[in-house]
């Protein structure tokens, strides 16, 4: 029977929150399409589903990021970087680690990617294929979209949502909410021609095009390309085993290095990449009150990544020497010396290769009946698909070759998401100051684990990433069908409130209800207050209820194995697994925005977050067993602040955008089982202290009327805690070191050569800023060992300064 959750206390509360109003901002960030200025008259898709609300009318505050701005951010590899810059409360740790290094983590607020929704043209996005299991603290187990799949040229604007919404758009808005707006211009384009080096010689290319095209005047096809290929960087030095090889005379050592970085045993930095993607929006006006739509897109990356060096005492090469050196073998490899075997003495790093795949397309129609009334009707589907290759690695069990065990390069299996949405939303005003709107959802989501080759999965498995086992094979779905409403009332000039309900029944873990009040109440001409409260959820994906898997780990220095398996597995009941549920959130907000001159808006926002049951993996190191449980209850406070501003010189106009984020997470319940917390305290401390309490961007951009255009960034990011080890020092790795603030600068010049011709010269870093190494002593928990003098995964990543340069055309 299916159980309806739902945080009563928290709903008692909605109605006060029509004491404490809300009001809405959107950001005057530069430009829209065709160049004119974004500002609170543009319709918007976030924040409300009145067909004609305005920025200036929204019951939450959204920032909107014109296409232009975004592009402005150089020495990135996909759209990541450009969230990362501009948004102050959005973070994406480094791409290393894994399949970390194809599907970044990313957090807005200091929660984790799942708990943000990710739209396109205001439809759900699908998510990637990927459950992070190699993450910072506040991302692990999450199972989140990949917005890197997008390419820069087809975005118009992109609005974040700084508010929870699960009552408005559902699952996984519990931080906000980012849409992708894209382009829909029916005529011309560009095309964009971009190449870059890191000050360390890697460099990188990207080519883009965008084109629109008209439909008979009564529509518009709209096409976007792009390809790039990045290099991978190296931030490392040798490691002090391999280092003692070299040193010993043994030859060979860091031979197999993948991205030019020989003689270093590991590499440490942003991975290979290089991918194709393409993105189709387009619209069709079948009657003058009847629009048919169609977009989707087409994406094809492929990434590589290296590991962690194995060295000759490795176990997959553990054996004893003839008298002539050559290495024989009495474990796995124990079927006499062979060249693989002598050319081992120097050990290998494995690589791993990610190939993705992803697809999305929308269908649907919109149009007015009745009286002013409007529908939308759409279906879309949307699938990832995560392919592995492990190379230069060993499985001591795998089937011989010719004789003897030399295969290196194993197929470790597939993972795949597929998601179905069906929707239908209809809107009517009730009378002159009252819109409602109220619709249903059907949505099926399916996570598919395909098994690798015999060879990579046989007994250890090879030695890095073991192959999917024919047994944890499989597929599973579940579906949830949803019913909401939201009405908008006008109550006078100053009042504006928004009441959302949601009811959400899903098939594997029954029904969830939430619901939110929000409202604008003006205190003056050009000052407002602005408050909410809401309740939210993150429903557990079938990935991560199901996901079943092998890592190896190490438990008090010994490397070890321990399974992944589904929580309601039979084989962890006794050690406490039960099937997983939704995490639920409960939302406060209240703050104020003012126009302090014509050309100054200031806004500040605080907000409380209570998030139950967050979900996390446990681990029994003894059992050699894991599973996902709902585990945390974590409280994220913060402060937002957005200062904007501009200056008319005559010859030139300057904007000036200040966006300041305060963040601090707190945990402040953890599960137990068997009388063991799920999370021991170590990883507690990381997830109150991974991410900096801090960050902040300073933009300027200005435009002169010679053509020539100037942009100048300052990004701030706070003190936090390295990963390894904790703070009080107690921990078998040692203490946890500080990471200091650091500041990048990011510059870039422009200038019109022709009427449609540009060029622009620019710098992501440009003073080459690093977060500082951690110090390699005794106690002091670091990764030297491992030869990163950095911080693993801290947001202040480690890849160094960049410049580029980039041309445009348009026609």
């Amino acid at each position: 029977m299916h159980k309806m959750k739902i945080k009563k206390y928290a709903l008692l509360a909605l109605p006060l929150a029509i004491a404490a109003v809300n009001t809405t901002f959107a950001q005057e960030l530069s430009v829209a399409d065709d160049g004119g200025a974004i500002n609170l008259e543009e319709i918007v898709v976030l924040g409300s589903r009145t067909a004609e609300r305005t920025a200036a009318d929204l019951p939450v505050p959204v920032d909107v990021i014109s296409g232009k701005d975004f592009a402005m951010v150089g020495g990135g590899a996909d759209i990541t970087d450009n969230l990362n810059a501009l948004v102050p409360s959005y973070l994406a740790a480094p791409a290393t680690g894994d399949g970390s290094a194809f599907v970044r983590p990313t957090s807005l607020r200091g929660m984790a990617s799942d708990q943000t929704l990710v739209l396109i043209n205001g439809k759900r996005r699908h998510r990637s294929a990927l459950v992070q299991l190699f993450a910072p603290a506040a991302n692990n187990g999450s199972h989140g979209p990949d917005v890197a799949m997008i390419p820069t040229i087809a975005i118009r604007r992109v609005e974040v949502l700084r508010d929870g919404a699960s009552s408005q758009y559902g699952s996984d808005a519990i931080a906000g909410v980012i849409n992708f707006d894209l382009k829909k211009a029916p005529k011309g384009g560009s095309v964009d021609l971009t190449y870059g080096q890191h000050y360390e010689g890697e460099s990188s290319w990207q080519f883009a095009a965008n084109k629109g095209f008209n439909l008979a005047d009564r529509g518009f096809v709209n096409v976007s390309f792009q390809t790039d290929e990045n290099d991978a960087l190296s931030r490392g030095v040798q490691r002090p085993n391999a280092q003692a090889l070299i040193d010993a005379g043994v030859p060979g050592v860091g031979s197999d290095a993948q991205f030019g970085e020989a003689p270093l045993a590991q590499t440490w930095g942003r991975p290979e990449t290089s991918g194709s993607r393409f993105v189709l929006n387009s619209a069709y006006n079948l009657t003058d009150s009847t629009e048919l739509y169609f977009f989707g897109n087409y994406a094809k990356t492929e990434g590589t990544t290296r590991f962690f060096y194995r060295n000759p005492d490795h176990a997959s090469l553990v054996g004893t020497f003839d008298d002539d050196g050559n290495r024989l073998t009495d474990g796995a490899l124990s079927r006499g010396a062979t060249n693989l075997e002598r050319e081992n003495l120097a050990g290998y790093t494995p690589y791993l290769e990610g190939d993705q795949t992803d697809v999305s397309m929308v269908l649907g129609v919109k149009g007015e009946f009745g009286s002013e009334s409007v529908y939308d009707v759409s279906i879309s589907r949307g699938s990832n698909e995560l392919d592995y290759t492990l190379n230069n690695t060993l499985n001591g069990a795998a089937p011989l070759i010719n004789g003897t065990n030399a295969q290196r390069n194993f197929d470790p299996g597939t993972y795949e998401q597929e998601e179905f949405n069906l929707t239908a939303e209809l809107s009517t005003p009730i009378t002159d100051t009252l819109y409602l709107v109220y619709g249903a959802e059907y949505r099926k989501e399916e996570f598919t684990q395909t098994a690798g080759e015999f060879a990579s999965w046989t007994v250890e498995g090879s030695s890095g990433l073991a192959g999917i086992r024919p047994e944890d094979a499989g597929s599973n779905d579940r579906n949830n069908k949803t019913v909401y409403v939201d009405l908008e009332h006008e109550v006078n000039d100053k009042l504006f409130l928004q009441y959302a309900i949601r009811y959400e029944d899903f098939s594997d873990f029954g029904g969830t209800i939430n619901g939110k009040v929000a409202g604008r109440y003006f205190i003056a001409k050009d000052v407002a207050i602005r408050g909410a409260v809401s309740t939210g959820f993150h429903a557990p994906t079938p990935g991560q209820a199901n996901l079943r898997s092998t890592t190896t780990t190490f438990n008090n220095g010994q490397q070890v194995d321990v399974r992944l398996l589904p929580a309601d597995d039979p084989a962890v009941a006794p050690l406490g697994g039960t099937a997983l549920k939704e995490e639920e959130a409960v939302n406060y907000s209240f703050g104020f925005t003012s126009k302090l001159s014509k050309e100054t808006t200031l806004t500040v926002d605080g907000y409380w977050v209570d998030v139950d049951d967050r979900i996390y993996r446990y681990e029994n190191k003894v059992e050699g067993v894991s599973f996902y449980t709902n585990a945390l209850d974590v409280e994220h406070k913060g402060i937002d602040v957005v200062l904007t501003t501009g200056h008319d010189w005559g010859d030139a106009y300057t904007n000036f955008i200040l966006a300041y984020g305060y963040n601090k997470v707190s945990v402040v319940g953890n599960k137990r089982i068997n009388n063991v917390q799920v999370v021991d305290d170590d990883t507690v401390e990381d997830v109150e202290n991974n991410y900096p309490n801090h960050k902040w961007a300073a933009t300027t951009t200005t435009d002169f009327t010679n053509g020539m255009g100037l942009m100048l960034r300052a990004r701030y990011i706070g003190d936090h805690y390295d990963e390894r080890g904790n703070i009080a020092g107690t921990s078998v790795d040692g203490k946890s070191q500080e990471i200091d603030p650091v500041v990048y600068v990011d510059l870039e010049l422009s200038y019109k050569l022709t009427e449609d011709l540009s060029m622009a010269i620019g710098g992501s870093n440009i003073f080459d800023a690093y977060p500082n190494k951690l110090r390699n002593e005794p106690g002091k928990a670091n990764l030297m060992n491992a030869g990163l003098p950095y911080p693993r995964r801290s947001v202040a990543n480690y890849e160094g300064g960049s410049w580029y340069v980039n041309i445009n055309y348009a026609f």
